[in-house]
């Protein structure tokens, strides 16, 4: 299938901002720092929130790569103020590091008032980042009974409302509700036709022990018509993050073909 950006530059970028949200991947920050170098010679770039960032950009480990300042945080997993996700940055002080961007989520909950505030805040975001000529990375996400909605119909409708409030550049989940293979890949498709911006699909948590489950889920959404990835734990807290980057790399960038790289898995 052939999607309707499909002569936007494909990009794995590495997504280095869960710990400020309470979801504690890597406990040594060291640790965290030392998989995410390793892995970025495989990336076109990194999402992270201020810290990671600007260590990762003063060694020279982002040197010519994207860059997407992770700017609202307050909204921490698993509490009651969970979808009430203010800023914790700016989009001034993106431009003014020299970022290539920023990222922004929007949870949407219709059953939540505090969904319009968000709403709200995202399109000042928007404005903001357009006006200093960043790009903004957006990761809409429909929201039911506490989790996020990776239904595909859930899924296009959060990132239909994005789009349409001009987020140039977007970060899904892989839809859940259909079984790998021609179903996943039409749903991805489905997806990315529901809007004239590139979309980049979400890794989530590491599997552990299966690479192949994570590297089909790739293999789909690009067979799907995505732009690439943004994905984080499954890269970072693998054993090998190097490897791991760069195999979801050769699939995003058509290096190999997927079989090949599915079977480079199970060897």
């Amino acid at each position: 299938m052939v999607s309707a950006m499909a002569g936007v530059r494909p990009r794995v970028i590495l997504a280095a901002d869960h710990r400020a949200r309470g979801v504690f991947t890597v406990e040594r920050y060291a640790d965290l720092v030392g998989a995410l170098r390793a892995a970025l010679p495989h990336a076109d770039g990194l999402l992270a929130t201020v810290q990671p960032l600007a260590d990762l950009v003063g060694d020279g480990s982002l040197a010519g790569k994207d860059t997407y300042l992770s700017i609202n945080r307050t909204g921490l997993a698993g509490t009651p103020f969970e979808l009430d996700d203010r800023l914790v940055a700016s989009v001034g002080r993106a431009a003014a590091d020299g970022c290539t961007g920023i990222k922004h989520m929007t949870r949407i909950d219709r059953s939540d008032p505090v969904t319009a505030d968000a709403l709200e805040l995202l399109g000042r975001v928007l404005e903001e980042a357009r006006s200093l000529g960043l790009d903004a990375l957006i990761e809409p996400l429909g929201w039911v009974a506490g989790a996020i909605d990776r239904t595909t119909g859930g899924i296009v409708e959060a990132a239909v409302i994005a789009h349409d409030m001009g987020a140039p550049l977007l970060k899904v989940p892989v839809p859940a509700d259909v079984v790998p293979g021609p179903a996943r890949v039409d749903a991805v498709h489905r997806i990315v036709e529901s809007v004239g911006a590139p979309v980049l699909f979400l890794g989530g948590p590491r599997r552990a022990g299966d690479r192949a489950a994570l590297l089909g889920e790739v293999a789909d959404a690009m067979a799907g018509g995505a732009a690439g990835l943004a994905i984080g734990r499954a890269i970072y807290q693998d054993p090998d993050p190097a490897a791991m980057c760069a195999l979801a790399a050769d699939l995003v960038h058509g290096r190999r073909p997927a079989d090949e790289v599915l079977a480079a898995t199970r060897e």
